[in-house]
Parts: structure tokens; sequence; C-alpha cells
């Protein structure tokens, strides 16, 4: 049997103390089939929250650090020539979590790789295209502020684009780094090796979305579009994120159907990092234009 929704939030926030937000987010989107791009310093918990959600979903993990040398290989895996055969040998991109740390220090070839696995749920290695296991899911680092300063270049638009929703996550409160430090054993003895615990069902087929709601989710989209601030118009893989992102956090309340809260929930994650700027408004914040956009646009009333 499929391990029910709020049981993988329960268990993932058992772990990652101090945020039941960022866990639902990141359990929808895994049930949206997406990936996952967090932002923030050095140390807010962002691999235990990988972690965790490996572990709660009965799956394998992998981290993998990017830097300026990393290489496609790395990720993908690579063909061992033996006798006149080709063995492949299977790169941590074959586990059902993978967490990339700091993905913006990669290089570009390294990740232009990474669009197939994420798009497609393939990896071809030495002209052999392999399937990804299922559940499959890019758990991806960035720190910001070394973007701002200059010291890393900013994500590629084309990646970018194939993260389902983004959070920003920030260090927890003092009273609940109090308990961080309290539990920091039990924190650290998360190995990422799978469990017994029952897989989650993907499916969110069966989440009904009412035509005004897809007709709300639509007008949002466009309405940043027009944004004189936006330097890049939003591409269809934006409302497509923010449909499957809604249903899949209905799916976490209990609902077969998608209501507008939902959709103004999943509204930041699903587009903050979508959204490039102008230059000239270099100092704005990507965040309040969608937040201007969820206040322009009007919801649907009687659903």
């Amino acid at each position: 049997m499929a391990a029910a929704p709020r049981q993988i939030v329960k268990a993932v926030a058992s772990y990652f103390l101090g945020d039941v937000r960022t866990v639902e987010i990141a359990v929808a989107t895994l049930l949206a089939g997406g990936h996952l791009l967090l932002l923030g310093p050095v140390g807010g918990g962002k691999t235990t929250l990988a972690k965790a959600l490996a572990k709660a979903i009965g799956g394998t993990f992998a981290r993998v650090q990017m830097t300026n040398e990393t290489l496609p290989s790395d990720i993908l895996g690579y063909g061992v020539y033996a006798q006149g055969e080709v063995r492949i040998v299977k790169g941590p991109i074959f586990n059902n979590v993978v967490l990339i740390d700091e993905i913006n220090r990669g290089p570009p070839r390294t990740l232009s790789a990474l669009i197939e696995p994420m798009q497609e749920r393939t990896a071809t290695i030495e002209g052999t295209t392999l399937r990804l296991p299922t559940p499959h899911m890019v758990i991806a680092t960035m720190n910001i502020t070394e973007v701002a300063a200059g010291a890393t270049a900013p994500l590629p638009l084309a990646i970018l684009d194939r993260f389902t929703a983004s959070l920003h996550i920030n260090y927890v409160d003092p009273r609940v780094e109090r308990e961080v430090v309290k539990l920091s054993d039990y924190l650290e003895a998360l190995d990422g090796k799978p469990t017994s615990a029952a897989p989650p069902s993907l499916d969110l087929k069966n989440i009904y979305v009412a035509d005004d709601v897809i007709d709300y989710i639509i007008k949002l989209t466009e309405q940043i579009r027009r944004d004189e601030r936006v330097a890049v118009p939003l591409s269809t893989r934006a409302p497509i994120a923010l449909y499957r992102l809604s249903r899949a956090l209905a799916h976490l309340e209990g609902r077969t159907y998608v209501v507008p809260d939902d959709v103004k929930k999943a509204a930041h994650p699903a587009l903050d990092h979508r959204i490039i700027l102008k230059p000239e408004y270099g100092d704005a914040d990507p965040r309040q234009v969608v937040e201007d956009a969820l206040a322009q646009v009007e919801p649907p009333t009687y659903i």
C-alpha cells in the first residue's frame, strides 16, 4: 500500500524541524513528480531535508557536491570497456532522491547533462538510454548570497525552468535551534539507505481541477508575463508546474479537488525562481512580482 502523504510529511518533519510549510512543499513537489531548488545560506538543514524525504518514502539517497570541475560522468555514470564489451557503471543520478549541492558551481556542460534526467527521467551513457527509478527527484541547493555577490554565476534559465518548485530556507528560530542541538545525534544518524517504508502514490490524475481554477493559473502567469519588471516571459512550464503543485497540495489536504487557495499556496514555490528581472530592476525581488500578481488577479469565488 502506498504511503499516505500526511504520513510522509510527519516523518520528514521529525528530522527537519521547525518549518512544516517547507516540508509540505517538498513532499508536494515529490507527489507532483517534480524537482526542488533550495535557496539559502549554508547550514540551513538542506541535506537533512533531502535525506529525510528519501527515508520517508523508503527510497535511496545520493549527494553530489558540485564544483567547477564536476563532469557529467560524475553524476550520470560512465562506461567501462572490457573484453570488447561496455559495462555501464551507474552514477548517483540513479537514486530516488539526489541532492546536488551548490548546483550553480557546475560547469555548463555538466549542467546541460542534467536536462535529460530532469525532463525525460532517463540518462544516456555511452549511447545506452536507461530509465531512472520511480519515484525520482532532484533536490538542488544554491547559495543566493554568493550569486548576488558575483562569486558564482546564476543558473541558466533552461535549468531553472526544470525545477517544479523553489524554497528559501533560512536559519531556524533560536527556540527550534535548541531542539536541533539536543537532537543532533539523532538527526546525523540519517544515512540515506532505503527503508521498508511504502513509497507514495504519484498518481494525481484523480485530483479534479475546474476550468475556472485553470483559468486562474493562466491569468496569474499572463499577469507576470506582462509585468514591466520581467525580462524573460515565463515559459509554459510555469503554469504546468503551478497546476501540478496545486494538485499535490490538494492531495496533501485530503481533497480530491483543487481550490484557489491551493494555487495561492503553490504560486511562490512554483514561480519565484523562474522570474528573471530586467537590469534596471536589479534591486527588486522576484517574490514581490508574484505577490503583486496574486493581488491583482481575482481568484474564482464560487468553487
